[in-house]
Order: C-alpha cells, then sequence, then structure tokens
C-alpha cells in the first residue's frame, strides 16, 4: 500500500467490500449488539486506516484482531445504567406499553445469555442464518467447510439453544 491517499482509499473500499459483512458477523455473534458490532467493524478500519508500520501481511486477521480487542475494552467499560437508560426512553416515549417492554427485553436479554454460553461456531451460524439471513453455501464460504457441514451444525446449534433455553423455563410453545 502506498501513502498515495487514493490509492490507500481504494485499498481500504475493496477491503471493506470484501469482508466488512463478515466481521460484522463475527463481532456480533460475540456481542449479540448490531450498533457495537458495526461500531467494532467502523474502529477496525479506521485503526487500519491510520495505521503506519510495518506492512500488514493478513489484513482481514489484523482487523479482526482490532475489532475483537475493542469490544473487550468497550464491554469492560460498559455500564448498566446506559441500557436502564435506553429503556426509560422508550418508556417515556410510548412507543411500548412498559409491561410489554419489560418482557420483549427480557427475551432478549435471555436470548443473548444463552447465546454467549454456546460454542462461538454454534453462535456463529446462529448469527449468520437468522441475523444475516445468509444460505448455508454462504454460511460454508466463510467458515471453510461444505454447506452440508453447515446445515448439520445449524440443526445442532438450534437443538442446543432450544435445549438451553428449556433449562431456563423456556417452552417451544
Amino acid at each position: 500500500m502506498t501513502d498515495e491517499p487514493s490509492n490507500k482509499t481504494d485499498h481500504l473500499d475493496a477491503l471493506y467490500r470484501e469482508n466488512s459483512r463478515e466481521l460484522w458477523a463475527i463481532f456480533y455473534s460475540q456481542c449479540s449488539d448490531p450498533e457495537r458490532a458495526y461500531d467494532a467493524v467502523q474502529e477496525a478500519y479506521l485503526k487500519y486506516y491510520v495505521y503506519d508500520g510495518e506492512p500488514i501481511r493478513d489484513p482481514r486477521a489484523w482487523l479482526l484482531r482490532v475489532g475483537q480487542n475493542w469490544l473487550r475494552d468497550v464491554a469492560r467499560r460498559k455500564s448498566s445504567s446506559t441500557k436502564l437508560s435506553a429503556t426509560l426512553d422508550e418508556v417515556a416515549n410510548d412507543r411500548f406499553a412498559p409491561d410489554e417492554l419489560l418482557t420483549s427485553d427480557e427475551n432478549r436479554e435471555t436470548i443473548r445469555e444463552t447465546l454467549l454460553k454456546m460454542l462461538e461456531d454454534d453462535r456463529r451460524v446462529l448469527v449468520m442464518k437468522y441475523a444475516l439471513d445468509w444460505s448455508s453455501a454462504q454460511m460454508a464460504i466463510v467458515m471453510d467447510c461444505t454447506a452440508a457441514a453447515i446445515d448439520m451444525r445449524l440443526s445442532r446449534a438450534r437443538r442446543r439453544l432450544a435445549e438451553l433455553l428449556e433449562e431456563q423455563g423456556y417452552s417451544n410453545e
């Protein structure tokens, strides 16, 4: 990569088009927050853009590591007051009845916590399937396996998620 801004920008644009969706999916599988996953992608690309050290041999791996480190840092600093504030804002705006909002938030939080208890590959295939609506073929490319292997992983991951949710009192009805 040269120091010429247009070449650097063109390189970054191509790198972003090639990897950003996959990076977002990986980050989302780790934090269960679409906005935070997007922020991690943006932070990683920004740091890549301003990086002025030794040449990076594997930009995708570098971006992944930077984004994951950023997510860890955010998780350490995160306070429960911001979550409460967002919930109170929604109640104040009358978008939902307070009891519906609390039930919905509790259900989402339970599912997020349950997903975090699962193996990373299980969590990743569930996120790619249900958050990104990816086909088995698309997931197979990202996870470097066959579409049949993805279908098997999805089946096991769904079954494991259902078992974990049942253990917490949720039924499949």
